[in-house]
């Protein structure tokens, strides 16, 4: 698939970057945990942060395929990276973009495009948060340690059931407000560095003021950004595979057995031949997917596809890679196992596969 002369050169840039910059800095933030301040910071400078946010709002205006390109260069080298942005954008700057009044937009999209704030988005999945009301509204009592982004302790995204029948509110819940609290960075197996965390709630009313959309539109904005959010989680699962295919095939030239390199054993090659063909087909579904929102076509299904095919690719291929360099790839001080280790995160974010598979299944059917 043919990337215009403008993607094209988006690419070459980050992937230069990423091979400059990031690669120096990957095992330093990978071991301490940390949120790669320093790198959104560059990033922010070239405008990546705020990559879907119109210029009129001091973003780039990216389109998706651009912005998917950029997330696959960025997680070829670090995964944690690519998903900060990710999570920035898809599930903070997009919600506001597209359903946020014209005075919210004004009031958060700025700062997220320079990266004075990095946005977050804390998932409904959890039984440790209640959710109750008062007479002034929802009230949020507890903790949730799914909030991704929650180490940049930022302005956050939350959904609260509404007390009657079904129905979901979506608000944006600022860092001062009273209550709310960044409590410690969740001990994930994958995306380390990525700023994944606890928050605790204490009567946390959020404000009437800061609800996207309309009231009861909650849940059909979280099925619209989740469709939007697996394009830019698969483009990341892409650029995983692709770090790890081409770090195992370094390793592999390199690595001496029996008076020849390992590459040249037909085991190893078959390995190669695998992954590669398990990429390039992730890659077309994953890029097609992007194009479709660009196009203005309807996108969901296709998101979907991406996401599975784009997060089976990525396990079959750290996999393969760790098969690639022997016992040293259960050792950290290769990146196969890191790679693996981030691959398995980003098939249970947003989506498992099993729920892909119904989305699939009910927009064919």
């Amino acid at each position: 698939m043919k990337l215009s002369q403008e993607c094209t050169l988006l690419q070459n840039e980050l992937k230069k970057f990423a091979q400059q910059v990031l690669a120096e800095k990957v095992d330093e933030i990978e071991k301490s945990c940390s949120l790669p301040t320093d790198n959104i910071k560059r990033l922010a400078e070239m405008g990546i942060v705020g990559a879907i946010i119109p210029e009129s709002h001091g973003g780039a205006a990216l389109d998706t395929i651009g912005f998917t390109v950029v997330l696959e260069e960025i997680s070829k080298v670090c995964a944690s990276t690519a998903f900060v942005i990710a999570v920035h954008n898809a599930f903070f700057a997009y919600p506001i973009l597209k359903f946020g009044s014209e005075e919210m937009k004004k009031r958060y999209l700025p700062k997220a495009a320079s990266g004075e704030t990095i946005g977050g988005y804390a998932l409904l999945k959890t039984a440790e948060l209640e959710h109750g009301g008062s007479l002034n509204g929802p009230c949020l009592d507890g903790k949730n340690p799914f909030v991704l982004n929650a180490a940049a302790n930022g302005p956050i995204v939350a959904a609260v059931p509404l007390t009657g029948p079904n129905g979901l509110n979506l608000y944006v819940i600022d860092t001062d407000t009273h209550g709310r609290k960044f409590t410690k960075t969740s001990k994930t197996v994958g995306l380390r560095s990525a700023g994944i965390g606890e928050y605790s709630f204490e009567k946390v009313q959020p404000l009437q003021a800061n609800i996207i959309g309309e009231e009861n539109q909650g849940q059909m904005i979280i099925d619209n950004m989740n469709s939007y959010a697996r394009i830019l989680l698969a483009a990341i699962s892409l650029g995983i595979a692709q770090g790890a295919a081409e770090a195992a095939i370094k390793y592999a030239k390199e690595r001496v057995q029996f008076g020849q390199p390992i590459v040249s054993f037909g085991m190893v090659r078959e390995l190669i031949a695998d992954m590669m063909v398990s990429i390039e087909a992730a890659r077309h579904l994953v890029y097609e997917a992007a194009l479709r929102v660009d196009r203005g076509e309807e996108y969901a299904t296709a998101a979907a596809i991406a996401k599975l095919l784009a997060g089976r690719s990525a396990t079959a291929v750290t996999t393969n890679a760790i098969q690639v360099y022997g016992g040293y790839g259960y050792m950290k001080d290769y990146p196969a196992e890191r790679y693996f280790r981030d691959a398995q995160m980003l098939n249970v974010i947003c989506s498992t596969p099993d729920e892909d598979k119904e989305i699939i299944a009910k927009n064919t059917i």
